[in-house]
């Protein structure tokens, strides 16, 4: 029962703040077509030059537009969905490198806590820097000397995979772990950077705008040209129907633009906050075990 009143919420959100993305277009196209309606009952301007266009033209631009929606919204989600897959990636791998810790050293060893708050420090720190912000609460747990050089550090996530790496050398200097060993735990730190460097790409690399500002200028010539088919034939109603359509159409386009930046905070994209919360537990069990 919840999840369905939370479900309910989320989606009258969603209705919301796409009502007050679309709010001007809405008027504008309303006021057109308004006037259209007007000029059409009170004018005879609109007779003698008659302005009438073939249902056929919209109906070729709808199947046209129809091909652009189908190819922005599948685009957008390609992007949405790479991104989940790595950011699935970065909970198996954060997983794995505190597993393989774990049964490397020992249970009384300090070493051992020190990594997993360094895995939970970069989970978070990751996703912080994926929001182009900063979270400092994440490395409170950690030694002043590591906190400091985090805290100094233009991009956090590399700087502590520097210090796992380093901490690793260390161990193997002092013979706790074997070169074997240490050859293992590197790669599952490289793991993490790839992960990082494929986000980033993700993240870096939107929708060419000249191709997002060409639909949109579609969808809004299409709206317009719409009314001089259905005035006609349904009056006023035409207003209503147009705006209906309108906000069919630049609901799909707006959807596209939330989910092809997945790591933000907007309704549609991927639940960062709650992954990173799991990571954080998971890797703590794992090492208090």
């Amino acid at each position: 029962m919840n999840e369905r009143i939370a479900y309910i919420k989320l989606w009258f959100e969603f209705k919301k703040n796409l009502l007050n993305r679309l709010g001007i277009g809405f008027i504008m196209i309303s006021i057109v077509s308004s006037v259209l309606i007007i000029l059409h009952q009170t004018s005879n301007l609109y007779h003698d030059f008659n302005i009438k266009i073939s249902a056929a033209l919209p109906g070729y631009m709808g199947a046209a537009l129809g091909l652009l929606l189908v190819f922005r919204n599948n685009t957008a989600y390609d992007k949405w969905w790479e991104a989940r897959k790595e950011i699935g990636a970065l909970v198996n791998t954060s997983r794995n490198v505190a597993l393989t810790l774990n049964a490397l050293l020992p249970a009384d060893s300090p070493v051992r806590k020190d990594f997993g708050q360094l895995i939970i420090a970069f989970v978070y720190s990751l996703k912080a820097h994926l929001r182009d912000t900063k979270d400092d609460v994440c490395l409170s747990e950690l030694p002043e000397a590591y906190r400091n050089s985090i805290q100094k550090a233009t991009h956090r996530p590399n700087i502590i995979c520097n210090i796992m790496m380093h901490k690793i050398e260390l161990l193997q200097e002092q013979q706790i772990i074997s070169d074997i060993q240490q050859a293992l735990l590197i790669e599952k730190i490289q793991l993490l950077i790839d992960i990082l460097g494929k986000c980033e790409r993700i993240k870096n690399t939107p929708i060419p705008m000249a191709y997002m500002i060409l639909l949109k200028f579609f969808i809004n010539i299409y709206v317009v040209i719409l009314p001089f088919t259905l005035v006609d034939d349904i009056g006023w109603f035409a207003i209503p129907v147009i705006g209906l359509l309108y906000y069919l159409l630049m609901s799909i386009v707006i959807t596209a633009e939330e989910i092809e930046e997945p790591f933000g905070n907007d309704l549609n994209d991927l639940a960062m906050d709650k992954i990173s919360n799991t990571i954080k537990q998971n890797v703590l069990e794992i090492v208090h075990t």
